[in-house]
């Protein structure tokens, strides 16, 4: 006995044949192609950064967010890491102030330049103080709370643009708010 397969194709609005971006290449075209630019070496400096800072430290957390800046090297393309699978990012928050928890596929590496307080990875408390690293694993539920009295200061270190580049990178921040990078959504905007 044969069953039927019935497909449902009333959401199929167009016939693709061929796609002008789909290439062959051969071994002698691909290795030159796939061979990137060399990257320039690059410095950022703190008295250039900290009054960038300071300024973002004005603006209201919203949802889940974190307050930082991004280092970016040009070099890395659309990848926009320090490198092409490195994301280094600064955040910021003042005394008093909850990170709510968060999470995401990337893993996130945290180094402490300024400030003391604890977060939360996964239900377990981890206290922090300036010079402590600690390191949150991909999927891990945290969240962040400054009980010192200046701002927190931390470097971010993340595979956020190795992921991106993959069309594989997921936020679920606040929690219960998950999306898909690669579908355009965006922390801080409304779906």
């Amino acid at each position: 006995m044969t069953k039927s397969l019935e497909i449902d194709i009333s959401e199929v609005h167009t016939v693709v044949d061929r796609t002008e971006w789909a290439r062959f290449m051969t071994d002698d075209e691909y290795y030159p192609y796939l061979v990137k630019k060399n990257l320039r070496p690059a410095i950022w400096r703190w008295e250039d950064l900290k009054p960038r800072l300071d300024e973002v430290l004005k603006d209201p957390l919203r949802r889940a967010d974190r307050r930082f800046i991004s280092l970016v090297n040009s070099d890395t393309g659309e990848a926009g890491g320090v490198f092409p699978s490195i994301f280094l990012g600064i955040q910021t928050f003042s005394p008093g102030e909850h990170i709510v928890p968060h999470r995401h596929n990337s893993y996130a590496l945290y180094h402490v330049l300024q400030g003391e307080g604890y977060s939360v990875l996964d239900g377990q408390r981890f206290d922090w103080k300036t010079g402590d690293t600690f390191a949150c694993p991909p999927m891990a539920s945290h969240e962040h709370i400054n009980t010192g009295d200046v701002a927190a200061i931390q470097y971010v270190i993340q595979d956020m643009p190795a992921r991106a580049m993959d069309r594989n990178l997921i936020w679920e921040e606040p929690m219960g708010r998950v999306f898909h990078v690669v579908e355009g959504k965006m922390p801080h905007q409304d779906d």
